[in-house]
Formats: C-alpha cells, sequence, structure tokens
C-alpha cells in the first residue's frame, strides 16, 4: 500500500514530466535551429519520461482504490 506522501511524489513527479514536455514544444519552433534541433530530441526523451511517469501514476492510484488523475 502506497502512503500519502508517495502518492504526492508520483504525482509531482508526473505533472512535472508534462510540463517538461510542453516548454519542450514550445523550443522547438525557436529561432535558433540547433536549439529547436535539441529541444526536439530532448521531447523524444522527455514523451518517454512521462509516459512512464503516467502508468505509474495510474497503478499506485488504481492499488489505492482512488481514481486516476
Amino acid at each position: 500500500m502506497y502512503i500519502e506522501k508517495d502518492k504526492e511524489l508520483i504525482n509531482k513527479a508526473a505533472d512535472s514530466s508534462s510540463l517538461l514536455s510542453t516548454d519542450l514544444q514550445a523550443m522547438i519552433s525557436a529561432d535558433d535551429l540547433l536549439l529547436g534541433e535539441r529541444a526536439a530530441a530532448l521531447l523524444k526523451d522527455a514523451r518517454i519520461l512521462n509516459n512512464k511517469l503516467e502508468r505509474i501514476r495510474y497503478l499506485v492510484t488504481q492499488t489505492a482504490g482512488g481514481s486516476a488523475k
């Protein structure tokens, strides 16, 4: 069983990775082409991380009997 602190940490990490993906998506359209390319490469990794964290969040909230965020 997960304690409330663990659930909060998982939620915070998932929310943060989502914000990171959003910010990187915006950086792709930067005037500096190199910056845009680097942001695109990082966005791929950020989305993978976000998907993994969202799966963990889902499992934790389902295990706890709560609803998924």
